[in-house]
């Protein structure tokens, strides 16, 4: 699909880590999983909103293999749901989450939702900060398919242990910093 639309993708940092990670990455657009899927080499899954499996084709897509998803306000089921991506990670998936808790329309990184982190803060799983840069520009920005050259910068794995946060708040903030970051720097560059 990326290919028919001519999108091309500029990709920096590591596709490929020898143990199960958790990517966190801010989300700009619904073509962020098919750009992940595209670059990346181990198996991995999703946790979104139950929401995505009302999109034709792609909640089919999301539910076929085996991604997860997230009620909001249902304590109870987020707990489930955290526990099932424990028992993925352990068998050996990796797992992608977008905090932001949806697409962001604006030209900035929005506050990571602490919930999200839930998940690292059981496992101590190491987290790969994830960047989307341009994304929107293949169909959110004009609300139409177009081609686009999108940038994802694969940040340094981080040790959740070593940073010793004392709550999952602390983790999102300090995560949404290292993203919105990045987004910045290439906005910069951009720019020139």
């Amino acid at each position: 699909m990326l290919k028919i639309l001519c999108v091309k993708i500029e990709v920096q940092g590591c596709t490929m880590y020898d143990e199960p990670v958790v990517y966190i990455g801010n989300h700009r657009s619904n073509f962020d999983s098919l750009i992940m899927i595209a670059i990346m080499e181990r198996p991995f899954i999703f946790i979104g909103k139950s929401e995505i499996k009302k999109f034709p084709f792609i909640g089919k897509w999301f539910v076929d293999v085996g991604c997860l998803f997230l009620e909001r306000g249902d304590i109870k089921k987020s707990i489930e749901v955290i526990n099932k991506g424990i028992e993925r990670l352990e068998n050996g998936y990796s797992i992608v989450i977008f905090p932001e808790g949806g697409r962001t329309k604006e030209e900035k990184v929005r506050d990571f939702k602490p919930g999200s982190f839930k998940l690292v803060a059981k496992t101590a799983a190491r987290i790969v900060p994830v960047t989307f840069y341009n994304s929107e520009a293949c169909y959110e920005r004009e609300h139409k398919l177009r081609s686009a050259n999108v940038s994802i910068n694969l940040g340094e794995i981080i040790d959740y242990r070593e940073l010793e946060f004392n709550n999952t708040v602390q983790a999102a903030k300090y995560l949404q910093t290292v993203i919105a970051h990045t987004y910045e720097a290439q906005r910069c560059c951009d720019k020139i």
